[in-house]
């Protein structure tokens, strides 16, 4: 696949793994929560695992370890990603799966609307504000924590009301799903947070 040149003076050379899936898994990472992070780096691992193809996206910014103007530069890696994406997608591909970290729901929102000829399933991590006045999408995987400072208890309840949305709450999760100061119980709900993405998956796309 072409390279994409990034607006911060870099190639962007994303990561696909290819095992012949008619389904691609895409991995946004957050701004700060790269894919290397647990519950991203784990998510790419349950991909692999049912046997999907896998594309892991860096955002130029990161990849020139930049600073980062959310105003003023989303659109760009908006595009950017957008470009890295089609670049990967071919016709042997029949459904999409989206797996958004924070702002990277934010990106995913975008490329549901700019994507079209295939079926797309999406997998929200941890909804900023800004991805639910964006609109999340109906019948995906909502996971957030039930202290996460940028969700508020407003979006939080329209989330509830998104048409066959499945919302998953951590109790007493932060942004990352950790619980503060508790690294069992934090260990813990990243497994339950893979084990619903599994369970998602696996009546989405390998059911069918």
């Amino acid at each position: 696949m072409n390279n994409v040149n990034s607006h911060w003076g870099v190639e962007l050379i994303p990561t696909l793994i290819k095992q012949g899936s008619d389904t691609l898994a895409v991995i946004l990472p957050g701004i700060g929560y790269t894919i290397d992070r647990v519950t991203l780096e784990y998510s790419s691992e349950l991909a692999l695992k049912l046997g999907f193809d896998l594309l892991k996206v860096e955002y130029g910014f990161q990849v020139a370890r930049k600073e980062f103007n959310v105003e003023k530069e989303f659109n760009i890696i908006v595009e950017e990603t957008l470009e890295i994406v089609q670049n990967a997608l071919n016709e042997n591909y029949k459904n999409i799966v989206i797996i958004g970290k924070s702002i990277g729901t934010c990106v995913q929102n975008l490329l549901n609307d700019r994507i079209e000829g295939y079926n797309i399933e999406n997998i929200y991590i941890s909804p900023i504000n800004k991805t639910v006045e964006m609109g999340i999408k109906e019948n995906s995987l909502v996971i957030t924590g039930t202290k996460d400072p940028l969700l508020s208890k407003e979006n939080l309840e329209k989330i509830k009301n998104i048409s066959g949305a499945d919302l998953v709450t951590i109790k007493d999760g932060n942004h990352a799903l950790n619980i503060e100061k508790d690294p069992i119980k934090s260990l813990k709900s990243q497994t339950e947070v893979i084990e619903f993405m599994e369970g998602f998956l696996y009546k989405k796309i390998i059911e069918k």
